[in-house]
């Protein structure tokens, strides 16, 4: 999975001793960060921070975000660009995206992973030019536990990893050709949102392919979601990224209890499939099967196949 953040920085190295002075020096970290850019003030998106020996995301991860983007708005060399897009999580959608980026000025991308030790977290920080995605500096935070509010949970659950890993990987003797598919929600193929909040799913492939994208819910079960009755023949060209749901769709995916981990898996062929599921249907059976049932494709002979997958994670309003 891809890792993206900021351009043109030194590497740098910042503790912070205690809870009273970890937010407010962010801002100071922030500065040291960029001023050695080219220009006096950046642009700035995030992308995701996960728990580094999952790759997933949790609760922390929003708390870390919103830190960050609180630091931001006191710093005097980064403004943030207060938009979401997969174009900056994965070269398939800055391909497409990313004469939007280049439109609208964003120079850096701020994302990294974190570490539990005991009484800190501590955030690895990456810094990538927008550009060329080329990783260019670091910096770790170390984040006082004591400041961590008491239901912000730094680590993922354990059923989250190990679902992440039953699901990861449903195909096997996948035919050589090219194939691929990629997908993200609108903040980043490992996001976290909050209660009340919206999702938009997205969805791009490497040449024209039968796509069909589940939906795995916190306690593990299953539904199509794309194509469904309100669009979408099934098939994606190269170059297009499927949104979810499209604009104007009389449904929207609105973040709601229970909290947790949740999947988006899709999975791609060159052939079409042999059956389609009931869309927005909870499907009968384990995740792992549903999907791999409907893997199955028409006709005799081999199909070139892909899948990928990205998670999200609920969490209260504040």
């Amino acid at each position: 999975m891809k890792r993206i953040a900021l351009l043109f920085f030194l590497v740098v190295a910042t503790s912070f001793a205690s809870t009273q002075n970890w937010e407010p020096d962010l801002p100071t970290t922030l500065d040291a960060l960029a001023k050695n850019a080219w220009q006096p003030s950046l642009l700035t998106a995030f992308g995701n921070f996960t728990f580094a020996y999952s790759d997933l995301a949790s609760p922390f991860s929003r708390f870390l975000e919103e830190s960050l983007a609180s630091a931001i708005t006191r710093s005097a060399h980064l403004q943030l660009f207060n938009r979401e897009a997969a174009a900056a999580m994965d070269p398939a959608f800055r391909q497409i995206y990313g004469e939007y980026f280049k439109t609208n000025g964003v120079d850096a991308f701020l994302s990294g992973r974190f570490f539990d030790e005991g009484q800190t977290v501590r955030a690895h920080l990456e810094l990538t030019n927008m550009t060329n995605g080329i990783l260019v500096g670091t910096a770790d935070l170390q984040v006082p536990k004591a400041a961590i509010p008491n239901d912000v949970p730094v680590e993922p659950t354990a059923a989250a990893t190990a679902a992440s890993t039953e699901l990861g990987n449903l195909i096997s003797n996948k035919e050589a050709g090219g194939l691929s598919v990629s997908v993200s929600a609108e903040r980043g193929p490992d996001a976290v949102y909050r209660e009340g909040e919206d999702m938009v799913v997205l969805v791009t492939v490497s040449k024209e392919a039968w796509v069909k994208v589940y939906h795995i819910y916190v306690k593990g079960k299953v539904q199509l979601i794309w194509p469904n009755r309100f669009g979408g023949g099934g098939t994606i060209k190269p170059g297009e990224a499927v949104r979810i749901p499209g604009e104007g769709a009389p449904f929207a995916f609105k973040m709601t209890p229970p909290f947790g981990t949740e999947f988006i898996k899709v999975v791609a062929s060159t052939r079409p499939f042999a059956t389609n599921e009931a869309d927005f249907t909870e499907l009968s059976g384990d995740a792992r099967g549903v999907i791999s049932r409907g893997l199955s494709v028409e006709g005799l002979g081999k199909a070139e196949q892909a899948e990928a997958m990205a998670s999200y994670v609920i969490m209260q309003a504040k």
